[in-house]
């Protein structure tokens, strides 16, 4: 197994509930946006929902914000802890797809532990005026981050 399996595996084995799961792979994400190769000279700034500055109630969906460095445009990013083997669905990225749909944003990540979608979400991302880009498990299985860095490492035992 890859580090990042490993990782995945302890999320889905170890953690307290779904949402402290998905809480860590979202802080996982996070990081990720910041070292992978690809994406870091895009982005100078990736927020959680509560750590942007201009975020206003519930993220509806909303789990990160990135700002590229270029344009200073906003990227709203979807992360899904998911079954590997099974599609997302458009009916599991709607509130997503509706709230990122509009300004402030300009373009979508939809960042998933699953490669494969359904028809419904792919006909409706297809057509959409803002694009959604998807980085999905064989994307981040083959990225050169150092999956064991962007996780804090438990305090030694003194």
């Amino acid at each position: 197994m890859t580090a990042l399996e490993d990782l995945l595996d302890d999320y889905m084995f170890r953690s307290e509930s779904d949402s402290d799961r998905d809480e860590k792979f979202e802080d996982l994400m996070k990081a990720f946006l910041r070292a992978d190769e690809e994406c870091t000279p895009a982005f100078d700034e990736v927020w959680s929902w509560d750590e942007w500055p201009a975020h206003q109630g519930a993220g509806d969906g909303i789990d990160l914000v990135a700002r590229e460095r270029d344009t200073g445009r906003l990227v709203a990013v979807r992360c899904r802890f998911h079954d590997p083997g099974a599609p997302l669905s458009g009916e599991e990225l709607a509130s997503f797809l509706a709230a990122s749909g509009k300004a402030p944003f300009s373009a979508r990540i939809v960042m998933a532990t699953t490669d494969s979608w359904d028809k419904e979400l792919e006909e409706s991302t297809r057509e959409s005026e803002i694009p959604v880009e998807r980085i999905g498990l064989s994307t981040m299985l083959h990225s050169t981050v150092d999956w064991t860095r962007l996780v804090p490492q438990p305090a030694a035992a003194g």
